[in-house]
């Protein structure tokens, strides 16, 4: 009776082992089925983008108009705490890259002693995650906690600055922000080149020109639209701006003046003193395009890196050494903050861009 016991178990055990190999070979095919390719879309196709936004900006879609949609989450004024927030592996490669950067300086202002007559540009620390509101002072998202963005004080506005953000002025508690009284900015907040309808992988160039182009001249352009002006024009000299390609200086620089319909100017500055000539620009109100080495999410001092176009907006000096803010269109989906590296890295970065021609270009109005 054992023996026959001890035959219909095996028997059991052997049809359940069957049955559990077949389930885990038709899992194992209905994986492969949903397996699917990914390709990049192009500019001609003006496919939504459904990857998610590497923002510092969070609950607040990125569009080309002026539509918002209301955070969930609830995080007012008075927080004291920073709260973490999930971002996509861009934002940790950032977060790496500019932790020393994300810190207030010895020049900050406490939020209850400022001049409210003084409405000039200012560059705003933002030590803890804050409520980010419309100027109908609406909740519509949240900043993150260690950043950095250009703004003024609105008398209209009474216990709020204004912030630059995407294409767009918004409002954020004063009491949340602190002055970096040591800052010579001009206002420029960041546009992302993946962001928006366009996938724009390798379009650094047109998304500067957009920034560049709306904060020093007013105008109202949108990178999307750059994009397919650039590849209809066949501007983009070194291919595909959604995928493998990119722009060179020069045609960048024609990019400007022909989208412009010949209205605008581009010049380039660029010498072999580039923190010189950055800063003369930004004491005249010039922002500039400069296209530096750019490694792992930063600007790097080193040789034969990946070349990146990013916007000088600003300067301030700290424990002596120099240092430039700039707008990344890399880190600008939802409007990113400003970031920051020394003058001796960012000249050094300039120069060492070496299989493309060098720049640093600024935009001026034709007569």
């Amino acid at each position: 009776m054992r023996k026959i016991i001890a035959a219909v178990m095996s028997i059991c055990i052997a049809l359940c082992a069957a049955g559990c190999g077949g389930e885990n070979t038709a899992n194992k095919e209905k994986k492969t089925q949903r397996t699917t390719v990914i390709t990049q879309p192009t500019a001609k196709d003006s496919a939504r983008q459904t990857t998610a936004d590497a923002s510092a900006v969070t609950d607040l879609t990125e569009t080309t108009t002026d539509q918002q949609t209301q955070a969930v989450p609830e995080t007012t004024e008075e927080t004291t705490t920073t709260q973490a927030t999930t971002q996509p592996s861009e934002t940790s490669v950032q977060s790496q890259a500019t932790a020393a950067a994300a810190k207030p300086t010895q020049t900050t202002t406490a939020p209850e002693n400022f001049d409210k007559s003084d409405t000039s540009s200012k560059l705003y620390y933002f030590p803890d995650t804050t409520n980010l509101r419309d100027k109908n002072k609406n909740k519509v998202g949240t900043i993150d906690a260690g950043s950095y963005y250009s703004g003024h004080y609105d008398p209209n506005y009474d216990g709020y600055v204004v912030i630059n953000y995407r294409y767009r002025e918004y409002l954020i508690a004063r009491s949340c922000v602190i002055e970096q009284t040591g800052a010579k900015i001009l206002e420029t907040a960041a546009i992302g080149q993946m962001g928006g309808d366009i996938y724009g992988k390798k379009a650094c160039g047109p998304t500067t020109a957009t920034i560049l182009a709306n904060y020093q001249l007013g105008m109202k352009w949108t990178k999307d639209e750059m994009i397919v002006f650039c590849e209809q024009n066949k501007l983009n000299d070194q291919g595909s701006l959604t995928s493998g390609g990119g722009i060179t200086a020069p045609n960048l620089m024609k990019l400007i003046e022909s989208y412009s319909g010949g209205t605008v100017k581009a010049t380039d500055h660029y010498g072999t003193d580039p923190t010189s000539i950055l800063k003369n620009l930004i004491d005249n109100g010039q922002r500039s395009i400069v296209v530096s080495s750019y490694r792992s999410g930063r600007i790097v001092a080193q040789k034969d890196s990946p070349a990146h176009f990013v916007v000088i907006c600003g300067y301030e000096y700290i424990g002596g050494e120099l240092y430039f803010y700039y707008a990344d269109p890399y880190f600008g989906n939802g409007g990113r903050s400003l970031m920051r590296v020394s003058a001796q890295t960012l000249a050094a970065s300039i120069n060492y861009v070496t299989k493309e021609p060098r720049c640093i270009i600024t935009v001026e109005k034709n007569a």
